[in-house]
């Protein structure tokens, strides 16, 4: 029995909310249709990919993996249908973007030239800032929405958050290091060992609680911006894109050398990119294309990275 993408569909909204009734929801069914199908997919796949908790799911290993090919095929899906009537839009208009500093520097320079070429006559600007800022010029309207670690952020009544994708975090390891040569890595085995701590995005505060909660505390050797961090607002266009900073390094590499990423075994959490605006505030139908068009960018991104 092959599987379906509709099924593909079910399977990644669970992966992302880690709840068969939040799933359902998402993808408008029965959550008794949704458990049919996730059944049916696990026996298409001859494979377990998820395992049921007093407080929702965890996806098993072979669940992390599957995760990335179907995210990867249903982005492939709606390229080969974007692909058959791809046009630049006509879409005119002004559309401000409020972005976190990681996001500007390690996903928007990927997606300028698709976005210039996708919609050549609307103004677009984008503000780079801290969450809280972000979320505050949300609130005052300065922004239409913003892109966030909505993994970082308090979801607050007045916002409504959509998850885009949902990463597991992982440890980064230089080749040869001496933690390679274990099979599990676990939080013990880190603790005494030098610790790099990136300080954008709210990282510290998230990222020292998830080791306190399992009794244990980072020994931060070193804490970096690989970034700049500017608050003004910048306005990106094909012609004038300016991003000098030295940014993150693409996935898996560092200057030009191979980094390794691995999962800590009792430290399973996630990193979540996602869309913030308000509630009660529709945005126009500029900023509404516009965030559908970024949302496939981002989805399809995803699914490259995930599988190289």
């Amino acid at each position: 029995m092959m599987f379906t993408l509709r099924q593909l569909e079910f399977y990644i909204a669970l992966a992302e909310t880690l709840q068969v009734s939040k799933a359902a929801s998402r993808c408008h069914v029965s959550q008794s249709s949704m458990t049919v199908a996730l059944r049916n997919l696990e026996e298409a796949l001859n494979a377990q990919l998820f395992l049921r908790q007093p407080k929702g799911i965890q996806l098993t290993v072979a669940g992390e993996r599957f995760l990335a090919h179907a995210r990867t095929i249903i982005s492939n899906s709606h390229i080969a249908l974007e692909d058959l009537h791809r046009q630049p839009e006509t879409t005119a208009g002004k559309v401000r973007i409020g972005i976190a500093q990681t996001l500007s520097a390690y996903l928007l320079p990927e997606m300028l030239s698709d976005i210039d070429n996708r919609f050549p006559l609307l103004e677009i600007d984008y503000f780079e800032a801290t969450a809280p800022e972000l979320l505050t010029a949300l609130r005052q309207r300065q922004v239409d929405f913003c892109l966030l670690l909505t993994s970082n952020i308090e979801h607050d009544g007045d916002l409504e958050v959509e998850t885009i994708i949902r990463s597991l975090r992982q440890l980064w390891i230089a080749p040869g290091h001496a933690l390679l040569s274990q099979s599990v890595i676990r939080l013990r085995d880190i603790e005494k060992l030098p610790f790099l701590m990136l300080e954008t995005d709210q990282y510290p505060a998230v990222i020292t609680e998830v080791w306190r909660r399992d009794g244990y505390q980072p020994n931060i050797h070193f804490r970096s911006n690989s970034f700049e961090s500017r608050t003004q607002p910048r306005r990106a266009r094909q012609r004038d894109h300016h991003f000098k900073r030295p940014g993150l390094p693409p996935p898996g590499r560092s200057n030009g050398q191979r980094i390794i990423r691995r999962a800590i075994e009792d430290c399973i959490t996630y990193m979540d990119v996602g869309v913030v605006t308000c509630a009660g505030q529709p945005l126009s139908s500029q900023a509404q294309r516009l965030r559908d068009f970024l949302r496939s960018l981002i989805v399809r991104r995803e699914g490259k990275n995930a599988i190289m």
